[in-house]
Formats: C-alpha cells, structure tokens, sequence
C-alpha cells in the first residue's frame, strides 16, 4: 500500500499537469471522476514496471497518463450503460451532467490520451507501436463491453465470462504493463508483460465481482451486479449448482432481500469459488515477471500484483 500510495501520489500531480480544467463545463464533467480519486493502479503498474526494467518513467509521463485518461473515459461510459449513480463515492458523471455531456467528457478524455501518448521523449518510432498497441486495446475493451451487455438477456459458460473479462478488464491492464517496454524498445519484454496484465486483470476483476457482494466501502451501491443480472463468474457457478437468486435482475429489491440472495452465494460455495479463481489467474500473473531480472523490483511487482486481490475495497 506505502508503493501505491507513493506513486499514486505522483500520478495524481501528473493529471493536474497534463489533464488541467479548463473554463468550459464540458472539462469540469471529463475531470469529475478523476479528482474523485482512485487507487490509480494502471498508471501505478506502468511506473513500476518501467523502474523494473531500469528507465525513467518521466519520460514516458504522458503515455502513463493517457492510461488513467482512457480507464475514466471507459468507466464514464459504463455508467451511462449501466445507469448507475454512484461511482468513487461521487455521483456519476451522467447523474450530475447529463447523458449527452457525460459522452462527450468520455470522448474528451479518450481523444486527450491519445494525444498525451505522442508526447513521449522517446524515439519516433516507439511511439507509434506505442498509439498501435493502445489503439488495439481500446478496441478490445469496446469488444468486451459489448460481450458484458449482451450477456444480461442469455445464459453464458465460465469460458464466456473469462473472455469477456479479459477483453473488457484486462486488456487495459495489459496494456498499461506493456506498454514501458514498447516505449523504451524493450521488444524482448513485451509478451510476458502483456500476458501478465491479461492475467492480472481477470484476477482483479473476479475480485472486483467478489467485492461487490462482501466488500466495505466500495464507492458504488452494493449488489448492484445482482440487481442488474450482470453474468458474474458467482452467479454463473450458482446456476450452474441450481441456486434460485430471487433479486437477479430486478433492479430493484429490500436490503433484506438482498441479503438473503448473497448468502446463498456464500453457502452455496460460489464465492469462495470465484476467490480461488481469481487467486489462481494471480499466481500465472506472477509467473510471466520472471523475465525482469531485477529480483528486487520483481519481488515489489509480485507484492502489488497480489494486492489486486487481497484489497477490500
């Protein structure tokens, strides 16, 4: 946590920087969930590995704050999709700016990161297989996105869920640990730094689901994913055991209700299910950090790539 704290610290100076308000309302609305705050752990990722891999992150500044641009851009989005109202404890953009706003403070931001990746002080050419790689997991992340919405009107295998997650989560994430060895020609780093983003981000968002059943203090309503029938790997292992959620997908329910329908999901064993699971995608995360061969800096890595599923919030 002291690691986070300490380069979140750092990231956050680096939005005030780069991603300023400006006068029109349109950028109070882009900048409304990221003065909210947040772990920021994509940009946080992207500065240890780069320090693992013995650069400066400065320099590559820009690229790591369009990472955390891209991330508020797409959760904007989602929360125009999902209706939701509470986001980091705050009201959601939509909720305070209206839908029609809140899209364009989504765009805002997404356009700005791109234009924050070209700034980087490295050679030309690394920059553009840096726009490349990112331009393609912002594809992908639209891709899961899509597969998440379809979902809640049909029935979906693990296997579907994990594909799911693995586009809409973990591309980002795999992106944001890859995307320094792009950056600083480091093509020999890129696979196993990709693989372990995608690994790290379907344990994250397991943990994610978890969390939103048993968490405290999440920043949003709990058992929302309940509420709106969202096809997590819990429900999807309760189904498939025969459990009946009485609150799936009715929007809405009472607390009592609620409650009753969680505790299913942790008698049923679903959740402890779901935990392991996302413990296991950590384990294979860890395993691709063999490549750094800074055994310090790894082990630091291998410390904050477990924390994404030990946080309680």
């Amino acid at each position: 946590m002291k690691y986070i704290e300490e380069r979140a610290k750092i990231v956050n100076e680096a939005l005030n920087y780069y991603l300023p308000e400006k006068e029109l309302e349109l950028y109070k609305a882009a900048r409304h969930l990221i003065k909210a705050g947040g772990k920021r752990l994509r940009p946080v990722i992207a500065i240890a590995i780069t320090e693992a891999i013995g650069e400066d992150y400065r320099k590559i500044m820009p690229a790591i704050v369009a990472l955390e641009a891209i991330h508020n851009f797409t959760l904007i989005h989602d929360d125009i999709m999902d209706r939701d109202e509470m986001r980091r404890n705050v009201k959601t953009v939509h909720t305070l700016f209206g839908e029609a706003t809140a899209i364009l403070a989504g765009d805002t931001l997404f356009a700005e990161a791109f234009n924050l990746l070209s700034k980087c002080d490295v050679p030309g050419e690394n920059v553009k297989k840096a726009l490349e790689v990112i331009s393609n997991v912002c594809i992908m992340i639209c891709e899961g996105q899509f597969m998440d919405i379809s979902f809640e009107n049909k029935m979906i295998s693990e296997d579907k869920y994990l594909e799911m997650v693995k586009l809409k989560t973990g591309a980002l994430i795999a992106g944001s640990s890859s995307i320094p060895a792009v950056l600083f020609g480091r093509d020999d780093l890129f696979e196993p730094l990709w693989d372990y983003g995608i690994f790290s981000g379907i344990g994250f968002q397991i943990h994610d689901d978890v969390l939103d059943l048993i968490g405290k203090d999440i920043g949003k309503d709990w058992g929302s994913d309940i509420l709106k029938g969202k096809k997590t790997l819990i429900v999807i292992k309760a189904f498939e055991l025969g459990v009946e959620l009485k609150t799936f997908g009715k929007q809405k329910a009472s607390l009592e209700e609620l409650k009753k329908d969680v505790e299913k999901l942790k008698e049923c064993g679903a959740i402890d299910y779901a935990q392991k699971k996302a413990t296991e995608y950590i384990e294979m995360a860890k395993k691709k950090l063999s490549c750094l061969k800074d055994e310090k800096k790894r082990r630091g890595l291998e410390e904050l790539t477990d924390f994404l599923v030990k946080r309680s919030k």
